[in-house]
This record gives structure tokens, C-alpha cells and sequence, in this order.
């Protein structure tokens, strides 16, 4: 098995919203699941990995309130302009991109809503699944008028 298959199918999993993948071909095989909430497991040889130092637990959210989370394993690019706090977000909308094996992934929001918490920074790593942004989502109408009104 190649790398260069590895890393599409990452891709390709991470942009979909398959809750799982399989593949098995030609003496190997991978997959991929989709849980609530991702979790770390120790290292088969007992020693820290790269990012497991780096993980950030935003700790409880709210309710009322959505995540959007990392589709990939890599580095968070925060885009042109950047999104602040305050700033209302569209559902399919870019609001960054995670750039792995030097091929960049845009991050698509989910749900529509105001940006209430930003929980990466522009260069730092993010593991699968991780949180990258709290939001306060919008009613179908109120998203409807933020649509209107950002233009």
C-alpha cells in the first residue's frame, strides 16, 4: 500500500460525512470511523506522539451551542481575512483549511451561527476531530437574514 492512497483516502473521508469506510484491496486494508467524541488512545509503544501534547480540551459546551471540528490530521491555515469572534458564519461556508501532506483542505462549516469562541491558532497542528471553533447557531430565519445582510 502507498502513501499517495493513504492520504487520498483521508481526504476523501474527512470531506464527506460517512461515518465510517472500509477498504480492503490487494493484501491490505484500512478504515476509518466517525464517533461523537474523538478520543486520544496511548501510544502502542508508550510514548507520547506529536500532537498528543498539543490537544486542547475546550471542556463542556453548551447546549445551545455547535462545534466545528477538524476533518484531518495536519497544520490549521487560517485563510484570508480570518474569522473573528462575532463574526457570522454560513453553513458550507470556508472558514479555514487544514494543510496536510502540503495538499491544503478547506474546513467547511456545518450549521450557520455566530463565531462565540476560536479554539486554534493560524501554524498549529490539529489532530482528526478536533474543535476548531465554537459557534451560536442561527434559526433558519435569523440565518436566513444573515445571509441577506452580509451580502
Amino acid at each position: 500500500m502507498d502513501l499517495d492512497r493513504v492520504e487520498n483516502l483521508v481526504k476523501l473521508f474527512g470531506a464527506s460525512r460517512a461515518r465510517e469506510l472500509t477498504v480492503e484491496a490487494e493484501g491490505w486494508h484500512i478504515s476509518f470511523r466517525r464517533e461523537g467524541v474523538p478520543s486520544v488512545a496511548p501510544p502502542m509503544n508508550g510514548r507520547a506522539g506529536p500532537l498528543s501534547s498539543l490537544l486542547v480540551d475546550p471542556g463542556p459546551v453548551a447546549p445551545e451551542t455547535t462545534t466545528v471540528t477538524a476533518p484531518l490530521v495536519g497544520i490549521f491555515r487560517q485563510g484570508n481575512g480570518g474569522i473573528e469572534v462575532g463574526d457570522l458564519v454560513r453553513a458550507g461556508e470556508t472558514v479555514g483549511g487544514i494543510e496536510s501532506m502540503k495538499i491544503l483542505s478547506p474546513v467547511l462549516c456545518e450549521a450557520s451561527g455566530q463565531v462565540l469562541e476560536i479554539l486554534i491558532e493560524d501554524g498549529h497542528p490539529v489532530d482528526y476531530g478536533q474543535p476548531l471553533f465554537v459557534l451560536t447557531p442561527l434559526p433558519e430565519v435569523m440565518a436566513e437574514e444573515a445571509e441577506e445582510w452580509a451580502g
